[in-house]
């Protein structure tokens, strides 16, 4: 188990879902995503808004074939990534991007399309944000 300063925030339905931290949060989490198997236990903030709530953690699971997919464990009150280390590794490659590249308060929305050559089908849309 990794505790971690990320705050994971979600919509009531969890539909749409924010992971936001500083720098050394998310480039550890982005790590996590090369990991055959990881559970991060995020903090939390005094308010979740614009969310309706806070979530309890990320869960990374590898598997041998297949996109990413990003779902919701209602029950542990996660977020959890499945899929391919390839797959995972370009996912990794976005969050590192916004942390080398990107500047305070810049973010990332990560949203499956038709056709998206690393994630599976989802309904949830995922934003990344950067907070330093």
């Amino acid at each position: 188990m990794i505790q971690s300063d990320l705050i994971v925030r979600a919509t009531e339905d969890a539909g749409e879902v924010e992971i936001s931290g500083t720098v050394d949060a998310l480039l550890a989490w982005a790590d996590a995503l090369n990991r055959d198997d990881a559970e991060i236990t995020t903090g939390r903030g005094a308010d979740p808004s614009p969310y309706a709530r806070h979530l309890a953690g990320v869960r990374v699971r590898t598997t041998p074939h297949g996109q990413v997919e990003i779902s919701f464990d209602e029950e542990a009150q996660a977020l959890t990534f499945t899929g391919s280390r390839e797959s995972m590794e370009v996912l990794g490659q976005n969050v590192r991007g916004l942390c080398q590249e990107g500047v305070p308060g810049e973010h990332l929305h990560i949203e499956y399309f038709p056709d998206h050559f690393y994630l599976a089908e989802s309904r949830i849309a995922l934003v990344v944000a950067r907070v330093d």
